[in-house]
């Protein structure tokens, strides 16, 4: 008869050691489990913060940009008159106003054009557009019409006469009575976007970087495009942070150009209809990660290769370091000075930008400065707005003059912003500062052309009249004498016809040295056209006021020019007339007139001589 096998008993030893081995293989599989999961949300945080911090920095250029725009667009406004917009005007005057046009261009490179449109909507000047086209079409326009307090705009993407997509950025004229005159735009084309993204450093391949206007139609994108396409991206994300109004949205998006998956930050660039969107592809993100998935199975089913596992780990550490080195190279080889500051305030890192704008190396200031302390070391009455503005989670912007290390001033901007996690702490502070050394040139060269006179150096007319109604207002309010004098030089115009216009401009150069040699420093200087100049003499009554004229005219009659002809040594006088300020005046005027007709009379009475009106 045939007997069963005998199926062998186990141990109690074995049993302990199955059970042993079986609860340790639970506990490895539970303990794995756990950082895997740690390890994967650590992976998407750590990839949120990087396209926040690209983000960030790409919305800075794009204000950095539209800014140097604005204060250029500021300038050539207040220089502007409603005489500009007519189509019409005098040729010599729309001369002088294309070459501020010109020079102002010069000042921003970025520029594709300048334009000048009136309130009928119809371009008077542009160096693209002809003159006349109606624009009453276009958003920029209908953004001058609007009724509302913000005289700045900038346009959505729209395609030219010429072809060129661009983006316009335009300022509201207004005239003295604060009315709307006209609209001044300068015109950016869509490659100056695409031209930065392709200056900047992606992690990968597949990590993308976008600009897109407030309809969500595309600026630039990197990887670059063949071409724009002329329908808006389809990101339904995007769409309702607009609608809800949100500064910024993070979220996760399939892209349909690739089938890709990425992590998404996009945010609303701050004053500006455009948006900046930073895509981090999540596959190539976690490719670390599923390495570590693989380590982890093989350690757990060959527990004898610990050792190679956590060797494995070690070396995907490495891996992920230089991953972040790669993107952060974008930052070190950025032209903008960046710095960055942990959560506490000190600074842990400065890029080369900063240590070349300041003159401090990083070892002077990582981990031993604060970053208030650094950028707002000269002015500390500063500090507690950007404490203020960092602990509520806003961007802090300040404009101010530092100095370089070498003693050099230099005019820079500086733009603080907090990072956060997604649990709303404080993990980071980014400055950037930007140098406007030139721009701030380019202001103060422009306001000086706006107030003086191209040939004398002095005040001109436009200027001259606005200090005598300063003058005057200040004269009535504590009851002060005031004298203006008007001057116009003897025979000019035979000088000129005998001479020549060249050795005229000499001669008015020379009168006006004179005069502002000869009058007190108080004492306002300006020519108001061809030979004919004005001095106001605050605190001075008519009798006074001719005596220091008596002294000029003097002086004038003995200068002495060397004659272009050869010859005899050219002589030159002056006729001055005198008026004083009459209580309840508050124009200059009847000033003006009366002086002018005492002017009048040292003509009739043989010239070279002082009159009082």
């Amino acid at each position: 008869m045939l007997k069963a096998p005998r199926i062998p008993a186990f141990s109690p030893r074995t049993i302990k050691t199955l059970l042993a081995c079986v609860a340790l293989s639970l506990l490895l599989l539970g303990l794995g489990t756990l950082e895997l999961a740690s390890s994967y949300h650590a992976f998407i945080k750590q990839g949120f913060n990087q396209a926040r911090v690209t983000n960030l920095l790409l919305a800075e250029w794009v204000q950095h940009e539209f800014r140097e725009i604005d204060l250029v667009q500021s300038s050539l406004a207040k220089q502007l008159t409603a005489a500009d917009f007519a189509s019409n005007g005098n040729s010599e005057a729309r001369s002088a106003l294309e070459t501020r046009m010109v020079r102002a261009m010069h000042g921003i490179p970025q520029a594709y054009d300048i334009l000048l449109v009136n309130q009928r909507c119809q371009i008077v000047l542009s160096f693209k557009v002809s003159p006349g086209f109606d624009a009453s079409e276009r958003s920029y326009c209908k953004a001058m019409q609007a009724n509302t307090r913000d005289d700045h705009f900038i346009s959505e993407r729209f395609r030219t006469m010429t072809g060129d997509d661009i983006v316009l950025s335009t300022q509201r004229v207004r005239g003295d009575d604060g009315k709307v005159i006209g609209l001044i735009g300068t015109a950016v084309r869509v490659e100056q976007f695409q031209t930065q993204l392709n200056r900047a450093m992606i992690g990968t391949r597949y990590d993308v970087l976008a600009f897109a206007d407030r309809s969500l139609q595309l600026l630039a994108r990197q990887p670059m495009l063949a071409q724009l396409p002329a329908t808006p991206i389809d990101d339904p994300y995007a769409r309702a942070m607009l609608q809800a109004r949100q500064a910024s949205a993070s979220y996760l998006l399939t892209s349909p150009r690739d089938g890709r998956i990425r992590l998404h930050v996009t945010s609303r660039v701050e004053n500006m209809p455009i948006l900046v969107s930073v895509g981090i592809d999540k596959a190539t993100l976690l490719v670390p990660w599923w390495s570590k998935l693989y380590l982890f199975a093989a350690s757990w089913l060959v527990m004898l290769l610990l050792l190679i596992y956590a060797t494995r780990r070690y070396l995907h550490s490495v891996r992920l370091s230089e991953a972040l080195a790669i993107r952060s190279a974008a930052i070190d080889h950025a032209a903008e000075a960046i710095a960055i500051a942990n959560g506490h305030g000190t600074v842990e890192y400065i890029n080369p930008a900063f240590s070349k704008m300041t003159g401090l190396s990083s070892a002077e200031v990582c981990g031993v400065k604060q970053l208030d302390a650094l950028l707002l070391g000269h002015q500390p009455e500063q500090m507690a707005a950007l404490a203020l503005a960092i602990h509520d989670g806003q961007h802090w912007r300040g404009e101010l003059a530092s100095n370089h290390r070498n003693g050099q001033q230099y005019f820079e901007t500086i733009s603080v912003a907090p990072v956060r996690n997604s649990s709303n702490q404080l993990i980071h502070i980014v400055a950037i500062k930007y140098d406007i050394s030139a721009a701030k040139k380019l202001q103060a060269d422009l306001e000086r052309l706006a107030n003086t006179d191209e040939l004398t150096s002095i005040y001109n007319r436009r200027q001259f009249l606005q200090r005598a109604q300063e003058e005057i207002a200040r004269g009535q309010r504590w009851h002060r004498p005031l004298s203006l004098a008007m001057l116009d030089l003897d025979y000019f115009k035979r000088i000129n016809d005998r001479y020549g216009h060249g050795f005229g401009d000499d001669v008015l150069r020379r009168f006006a040295s004179c005069i502002q040699f000869n009058v007190r420093m108080e004492d306002v200087c300006g020519r108001l056209g061809g030979e004919e100049f004005a001095i106001l003499l605050p605190d001075t009554d008519r009798y006074n006021a001719s005596l220091i004229m008596e002294r000029l005219r003097k002086a004038v009659a003995d200068i002495t020019l060397d004659s272009p002809l050869g010859g005899e040594a050219v002589h030159f006088t002056v006729s001055i007339g005198i008026s004083e300020l009459y209580p309840g005046e508050e124009t200059p005027t009847p000033l003006i007139a009366r002086a002018d007709a005492a002017l009048y009379l040292a003509k009739q009475e043989g010239r070279n001589c002082v009159r009082t009106g």
